[in-house]
């Protein structure tokens, strides 16, 4: 059995919608174009043409990048935020019930709009697998990543609902620099796709763990792509600094244990693994076995960024990668599909 953690669908119109207004505009935030005007983003029959032609038993949809300008495209028309938020949603449940056989769905909960996210997580709390959003936010005109203060009731919310939080980049954090621009095609997709999302990816979840989320909210789970950035490969980097940053205190006489004393407490970012998930959209077999010795074989769960990332890099390729490669059946297992159903349970 195969289960798609990592899979995208928007229902029409709003993908026709959005392409209309990429062209009208000229915008480009989110990339090219061509990546979003894939027919599989609106239809359901086309997306399980796909699963099943590749053994997928059952896809989950979240939501990507281009999710914030897609609603802020329809205002544009008129259409208040929260009520395109809530159409979506409503869209998708559609969508599920039709296909409750091959099509799962998260709850797009668009941060930005405060005490209405919240009101559309009671509202969706019922059919949704769990709950969709970016890793970070432009709100009034600063970036804000998800360990901000105002994203605490969400935070409280999904904790209180018992449901997962799908986190995907939000194609915010550049690091590229546009009055320096290099040679060669396609330079600036290629260093925020290739490296600035896997950045943003690993700055949420450090963010997340280090500002003391999951002390506050210890029974939070939350699925970031793209194996998380580099998250696993962060990490006994992170302890190497813990044990540093503890025996400079000791030798000052501060105690870095009590997590009452949130001015000294010192995080130990390997304590956190229990909280996060990574799915294996990361292009790299190799990479994936890698996560697996360190972050553990519960831990992973299969994604394909379809229809973003085309069959033959994605759904071919993942499944591939991990049938054909040196981890046990057992683990194989896990990664397919025991994982996502004791994740969802």
């Amino acid at each position: 059995m195969i289960i798609d953690c990592h899979s995208h669908h928007i229902s029409p119109p709003y993908n026709t919608n959005y392409l209309a207004w990429v062209e009208k505009t000229g915008r480009r935030d989110y990339g090219p174009p061509y990546l979003w005007n894939n027919p599989i983003f609106q239809d359901i029959s086309k997306r399980i043409e796909i699963m099943k032609n590749h053994h997928i038993d059952y896809s989950i949809i979240t939501y990507s990048s281009n999710v914030v300008q897609i609603i802020d495209s329809v205002a544009d028309n008129g259409i208040l935020r929260q009520a395109a938020m809530a159409d979506l949603n409503d869209k998708a449940q559609e969508t599920v019930q039709k296909y409750a056989q091959w099509i799962g769905a998260t709850a797009l909960i668009d941060l930005r709009l405060g005490n209405d996210a919240l009101i559309e997580m009671e509202r969706t709390s019922d059919w949704a697998t769990g709950y969709s959003v970016l890793t970070a936010y432009e709100i009034d005109g600063r970036l804000t990543f998800l360990d901000d203060p105002q994203f605490m009731p969400f935070w409280k919310k999904s904790a209180e609902l018992k449901k997962p939080v799908f986190i995907h980049f939000g194609s915010l954090y550049k690091i590229n620099d546009k009055s320096h621009q290099m040679p060669g095609y396609m330079n600036d997709s290629m260093l925020c796709a290739g490296m600035g999302q896997l950045m943003e990816n690993s700055l949420c979840l450090s963010r997340l763990v280090l500002s003391g989320l999951f002390d506050r909210f210890p029974s939070l789970k939350v699925v970031m792509g793209q194996l998380g950035g580099m998250y696993p490969f962060m990490l006994d980097r992170f302890e190497t600094l813990y044990h540093m940053h503890q025996n400079g205190a000791t030798a000052k006489g501060i105690s870095v244990d009590n997590p009452s004393d949130t001015e000294h407490f010192l995080r130990n970012y390997r304590n956190y693994t229990d909280n996060i998930y990574v799915d294996t959209h990361s292009m790299s077999e190799n990479a994936i076995r890698c996560a697996v010795e360190i972050l553990g074989e519960d831990k992973i769960l299969y994604g394909s960024d379809l229809p973003i990332t085309p069959p033959q890099w994605g759904i071919e390729r993942g499944i591939q990668e991990i049938q054909n490669s040196k981890l046990s059946r057992h683990v194989k297992e896990k990664i397919f599909s025991i994982n996502a159903q004791t994740l969802l349970q």
